[in-house]
């Protein structure tokens, strides 16, 4: 994942960096070509087919009992409760809500954005034997590889921000490798097509990408508008035009001209305020 990290030297950082981009773009493009060769039974298409006709049940039955038991990993009601605890602990360790919030807005994005790629797309179950598309299947793409990555990616990026030093590239290690063996264990069972846990595991990514953005894009506007109030609340105490207000009229408005310069600018600009006036001495001056 790129840019973790929404603090560099005390100031917010870009909602996207370049390096985000990069793979926003990469993964979107991914995921298209995906959709476009499952549609146009493509190379990806006769590769499911072909790794089809591994019956891993049958060949290794040793394995059977565990691999369903794992496979209920990638389910959302073991990994989304997990994110949600760890989004309670750090929103009680720092004193907002934010982490729930953010964990919570993704288990919606995650369950309309591929529930509905899945009516959508309508992809054939794998016990037909044929991977066709628009024939009421519900397959593509795999809940499962893409609520690996989601909540997995979430969970990092989570703990990148709310923790002091926590391990990120052995829990990187961990969810990649938790991801990969939902995957297989998908394939041994014989629950979806190989391109149906690509497709998913690239729109997890994507859906992560934008979890992050809204977070850090949200995160900016909270704190320009907390930026505003309290300047404004600052001139106004102090009786200063700043901003358009001056104390005293409550019926209009002075419009302050305004450059090209951002906000930030405009309010670094302003010269130094003095104190306050003393408040006149309004007790009464005959006796009780």
């Amino acid at each position: 994942m790129a840019g973790l990290s929404t603090r560099r030297g005390g100031q917010v950082r870009r909602v996207l960096t370049p390096r985000g981009r990069t793979w926003l773009g990469v993964l979107s493009a991914a995921l298209f070509l995906v959709i476009l060769d499952v549609f146009l039974d493509g190379p990806l298409v006769h590769l499911d087919v072909w790794v089809h006709q591994f019956d891993g049940e049958k060949s290794f039955p040793a394995l059977v009992k565990v691999a369903w038991a794992y496979d209920k990993v990638g389910q959302r009601s073991v990994t989304i409760p997990i994110l949600l605890i760890v989004a309670a602990v750090l929103a009680r360790r720092n004193g907002t809500w934010r982490p729930v919030s953010l964990a919570v807005f993704t288990v919606l994005i995650l369950n309309v954005v591929v529930g509905a790629m899945k009516v959508l797309i309508g992809r054939s179950q794998t016990e037909t034997g044929v991977p066709d598309v628009l024939t009421g299947g519900v397959i593509f793409p795999s809940g499962h590889s893409s609520n690996m990555v989601l909540s997995g990616g979430l969970i990092l990026y989570l703990l990148s921000r709310y923790a002091e030093r926590p391990p990120l590239r052995l829990l990187i290690g961990v969810v990649a490798a938790a991801t990969r063996l939902t995957c297989a264990t998908s394939i041994y069972i014989g629950s979806h097509w190989v391109s149906d846990l690509i497709g998913g595991a690239l729109v997890g990514g994507i859906l992560l990408q934008a979890v992050i953005v809204f977070d850090r894009a949200t995160i900016r506007i909270r704190q320009l508008t907390r930026l505003l109030i309290w300047r404004r609340r600052r001139a106004i105490a102090m009786g200063s035009p700043l901003l358009g207000f001056r104390q005293g009229d409550g019926d209009r408005v002075d419009a302050v001209p305004v450059s090209r310069r951002r906000l930030g600018g405009i309010v670094e600009d302003m010269t130094e305020m003095g104190a306050a006036p003393a408040a006149a001495d309004l007790r009464t001056s005959h006796a009780e």
